[in-house]
């Protein structure tokens, strides 16, 4: 009897556990409903390939329990209705600008989503488009089975875009940031570009790329610029590679640069910001975008400058401080290295000594210098040297001219030249002669007031 108990227990237990476990997963959820993403006015992006397939999508929420048979339909009463209360003056899209293959679409209980194709004939769209007039394709989803449509959701008025295909480069005019190289970069090596088309490409494209002088000319112009065209032996382009394969939009395009051609008779290196002025001439289809098909490819060739921080100037016969009187005015030579060009030295003032003047600097290691320069005061009249020479040495017996100098007049306030590379610790900046002497009549040996803000030096340490 005992035994008869515990087993009816048993079977009441699991029948309450049975009926506690009923699945309720679906109770607070809504039944299927089908709407269009991008309903009302909508832009439709089409190219110009004569005729171009366009995908309407559709979704379906809810339980995924339903299926959905559904019909779109024209109906020129959304167009009216939209032009009378936007105020607008759009026009029917004539029949022989688009079709379809089916009106219907079916959507099946586990799909979330279809596409309704239409296809626009792009030509004949461009033909009534010269008239000035805009057209739409009103279109209207309908329920062929019952399962329910968001009204706000279900209907969308297509106005045709028509765009051109075209090839580009990615990163058109002035590439957004130069590609920097240096002196320590290899003689030659490989960077790249990269070219697209604005369309899905399903064909084999051929294309050509010249450099276009007159872009860079444009460019120039336009923006008051004075970019360096890249010598034509400095680089090297790959016509072999200019293909884009079917299913292929984008493509890195390969220019070997030759550093090496950026290097003079005389050892001097060419520093400067370059240009590659490049255009896509030709495409096998379709066209070149008349605009992005110009990419300036900006290259910025410069040395490094050097910190000067632990220099001293360790030699000068001129200083304005050795007129007792002047000494507040803290215009020594040391200011030359200190980095701020309110600050600077000058020459002794009131009894001037005769030129040259000059001063060693001494860089504390041995530098490979590639380029030096100086910077006068921010004041116009300020400066007044006029001719001079820099010098390297390791010993400050021997010296090598690193490069002669001259200015054409007072006003510019930097000046910059490049040397051969050149090796050493010591620098020497000289100073022969001036705007205006202290006695134009008898000059140099005169001696001239000047002052000067900074000199710099451009290069690499030596290990």
């Amino acid at each position: 009897m005992k035994l008869i108990f515990k087993y009816l227990t048993c079977v009441l237990l699991s029948v309450i556990l049975l009926e506690s476990c009923e699945d309720n997963r679906t109770e607070n959820m809504a039944n299927d409903k089908i709407y269009l993403i991008n309903s009302g006015l909508q832009q439709a992006n089409i190219y110009n390939f004569g005729t171009y397939d366009y995908d309407l999508s559709i979704y379906k929420s809810g339980y995924g329990t339903d299926e959905a048979s559904l019909e779109f339909i024209t109906d020129p009463s959304l167009l009216k209705t939209y032009n009378e209360t936007q105020g607008t003056n759009y026009q029917l899209l004539p029949a022989n600008c688009y079709s379809v293959v089916s009106n219907a679409v079916n959507i099946s209980a586990k799909q979330v989503s279809d596409k309704y194709k239409i296809t626009f004939n792009t030509t004949e769209i461009q033909k009534i488009q010269a008239s000035g007039n805009q057209y739409l394709l009103p279109l209207r989803v309908k329920a062929l089975n019952g399962i329910e449509l968001k009204d706000s959701k279900a209907d969308v008025l297509l106005v045709p875009n028509v765009i051109e295909p075209y090839v580009l480069f990615t990163n058109s005019g002035l590439t957004p940031s130069p590609l920097s190289i240096s002196v320590n970069d290899p003689d030659e090596f490989e960077v790249s570009t990269k070219i697209q088309t604005n369309y899905k490409n399903n064909w084999d494209l051929k294309f050509t790329i010249e450099v276009d002088p007159q872009a860079l000319a444009d460019y120039s112009e336009a923006q008051n610029t004075s970019y360096a065209q890249l010598p034509a032996n400095a680089f090297l382009l790959h016509p072999e590679a200019f293909s884009l394969a079917t299913g292929e939009s984008s493509k890195a395009i390969s220019i070997r640069l030759i550093k090496k051609n950026l290097i003079n008779a005389q050892g001097v290196n060419m520093f400067g910001e370059y240009i590659l002025p490049l255009r896509i001439k030709t495409v096998s289809k379709y066209g070149v975008d008349p605009i992005n098909g110009v990419q300036l490819f900006h290259i910025s060739y410069l040395p490094d400058l050097l910190s000067r921080t632990g220099w001293e100037v360790i030699g000068w016969n001129s200083c304005i401080s050795e007129e007792s009187w002047y000494n507040w005015l803290n215009r020594t030579p040391d200011k030359l290295l200190d980095g701020d060009v309110s600050t600077f030295w000058g020459s002794k003032w009131d009894a001037p000594k005769a030129l040259p003047y000059y001063f060693i600097i001494d860089m504390k290691t041995v530098k490979k210098v590639y380029r030096v320069g100086f910077t006068k005061p921010n004041d116009e009249w300020r400066g007044n040297m006029k001719k001079g020479y820099f010098e390297i040495s390791n010993d400050q017996t021997t010296w090598t001219k690193l490069t002669d100098w001259e200015l054409e007049n007072n006003d510019p306030r930097t000046h910059i030249f490049d040397v051969a590379a050149s090796k050493g610790r010591y620098l020497r900046m000289v100073i022969t002669e001036a705007f205006y002497y202290a006695d134009s009549s008898v000059g140099a040996a005169s001696g001239a007031q000047m002052d000067m803000a900074e000199i710099n030096v451009w290069g690499l340490d030596e290990k």
